[in-house]
């Protein structure tokens, strides 16, 4: 199979769940004897506002191309495939941020042959918003999970509330952990960019995760704690009843008062319980996930288009 792989994720950041996705595939697509990979990168000598426009490239033959960010490259005999991670930006920007990213995001749908959900959820608002997409072209196909996150067994737990992610994005509702910390009198420690290694780390000296986060298009957080041993406490909504599965403890969305002291008796449900088992129910959810049967997932659909 021809793939052109348009890594165009790493021009526009650094780090973030959608780099973690794409690298994800790209470890696997460049080893495997299937694919013929071209990689279309842009660290150096991009042209003038390259995100937007068609890539500079002929296909020769039959190939997919599937980009990183929403990109196509409209010509005859190639198949176009679009991941969407998520619908922020219909929820949660306003303005021309917004105007353009959804022309771009619409262009790439209007012109792929597969969509690729990375949940239900996301599945769903897709069609909300976009509800001319045949349904038949959308593929749900869940992120997977990191060897990197893994229970250290001769590490002292300091036992403190941990956010990850942007804590100043509204809907990451870094709020709610705040009041949550305050009211049990836990340490809270909010992490962003940090490496694997590090992650790991906190992971597995963290009492546990919170969560309280409005929106999610996956959640990949969620799946790391539980695979490196941490209790996940999460709201029960979006994305997350599909991530978290049976290994999490969670609360009903509502308004934040109510969210708070939902997640304030769950942090004591968490001192109380015997903690290994719930990290041997986050343990077991997370082997639902791997990124090799999201691997193996995303070459049928190429597979299926080529056909």
């Amino acid at each position: 199979m021809n793939i052109i792989a348009d890594n165009i994720i790493f021009a526009l950041q650094k780090t973030g769940g959608i780099s973690v996705v794409w690298n994800e595939f790209l470890k696997r697509a460049r080893s495997d004897k299937d694919i013929q990979l071209t990689e279309l990168n842009y660290t150096d000598h991009k042209r003038f506002l390259e995100r937007y426009r068609i890539p500079a490239f002929k296909a020769a033959t039959p190939s997919v191309f599937h980009s990183s960010y929403f990109r196509v490259l409209p010509q005859k005999k190639v198949f176009n495939v679009t991941t969407v991670h998520d619908l922020t930006y219909h929820f949660y920007r306003h303005g021309l941020p917004k105007a353009v990213h959804l022309w771009e995001e619409e262009r790439a749908l209007r012109h792929s042959e597969a969509v690729i959900c990375v949940s239900e959820n996301t599945k769903r608002d897709l069609l909300r918003f976009y509800p001319w997409l045949p349904e038949e072209q959308l593929h749900v196909i869940y992120n997977g999970v990191s060897d990197d996150f893994y229970p250290i067994t001769d590490i002292e737990k300091k036992g403190y509330l941990l956010f990850i992610g942007n804590s100043s994005v509204s809907y990451k509702r870094f709020d709610i952990a705040q009041a949550v910390a305050k009211r049990t009198g836990l340490e809270l420690v909010a992490a962003r960019n940090v490496t694997s290694e590090e992650l790991n780390k906190l992971y597995n000296e963290a009492l546990c995760l919170l969560y309280p986060s409005d929106y999610e298009g996956f959640g990949l957080p969620i799946l790391e704690a539980q695979k490196a041993g941490c209790p996940v406490i999460a709201q029960n909504y979006s994305s997350v009843p599909e991530v978290i599965g049976k290994g999490g403890l969670v609360v009903e969305h509502s308004s934040t008062e109510k969210i708070i002291q939902q997640m304030v008796e769950k942090v004591s449900e968490v001192q109380s319980r015997p903690m290994q088992d719930i990290i041997a129910a986050g343990i077991e959810n997370a082997k639902r996930f791997s990124w090799d049967k999201t691997y193996e997932q995303t070459k049928n659909v190429y597979r299926q288009l080529l056909q």
